[in-house]
């Protein structure tokens, strides 16, 4: 199997494709030839013709690569909901024969995938499978991105134990701070519940980002994801 990480997170909007993102050009500063991947995306918008995830393009460019689109996102919907919700509107079945096939060329032509998921875990694909069936099917590690603000440790122990139930390796979890309104006494208290309730590292914390500076990712924010560089650096990035 290609070596790679899994990004997911507790919810929609949490700040996946910054982590996505951020991992990348961190990567490729490093000198490693990186892969991205955005096996299924939905509320795509049309450009040049064709549909196209702004998640996907994001980290395409972010990656630097000449790897076609059709591989980086093989199942890409324009309907604005969940993969299952989205074909069944649009008359498109979900083809998973289409994602192994664009992984598996992906994994042979780069040394290494960041893989960002849609929406949760048990954000359901098709009639039968869930986003962890992807996920676990891939066997990479996931990053579990969650929220810092109230209510982020039931979404996050909630994800830690639909992983665990599917047998899903957990490398570590990251706090986004999507909201400028941030409690520090809350921003740590949940930080050190969420550890200790679930035994599974907080490996950093993204400050906020306004909307505005999100894409080009301030030097602050690649800052605050130095640390998960921690996590390939025996076996990946070492000579």
């Amino acid at each position: 199997m290609p070596k790679g990480v899994f990004i997911t997170g507790t919810d929609t909007g949490v700040g996946k494709t910054t982590v996505a993102v951020g991992l990348v050009r961190l990567l490729k500063a490093r000198g490693l030839d990186v892969g991205v991947m955005k096996p299924i995306a939905t509320g795509a918008k049309r450009l040049n013709g064709r549909w196209v995830s702004e998640d996907a393009r994001l980290l395409r460019e972010a990656a630097a690569t000449d790897d076609p689109y059709e591989i980086i996102n093989p199942v890409c919907l324009s309907t604005p909901a969940a993969p299952s919700a989205a074909s069944l509107k649009e008359g498109d079945h979900i083809e998973l024969t289409n994602i192994w096939a664009a992984f598996k060329t992906l994994g042979t032509r780069r040394q290494f995938l960041v893989v960002e998921g849609i929406g949760g875990l048990l954000v359901p694909i098709n009639g039968k499978l869930f986003l962890a069936d992807i996920a676990r099917k891939m066997s990479l590690p996931l990053i579990v991105v969650a929220k810092t603000s109230l209510g982020t440790i039931n979404h996050t122990l909630l994800t830690i134990e639909a992983a665990r139930r599917r047998r899903l390796k957990i490398a570590g979890i990251v706090l986004n701070s999507p909201d400028e309104r941030q409690v520090i006494g809350l921003l740590d208290s949940n930080k050190k519940e969420i550890e200790r309730l679930s035994g599974i590292p907080v490996l950093t914390v993204i400050p906020h980002i306004p909307k505005e500076d999100r894409i080009r990712l301030r030097r602050t924010t690649l800052t605050a994801l130095e640390p998960l560089l921690g996590l390939f650096h025996q076996d990946i990035l070492s000579p």
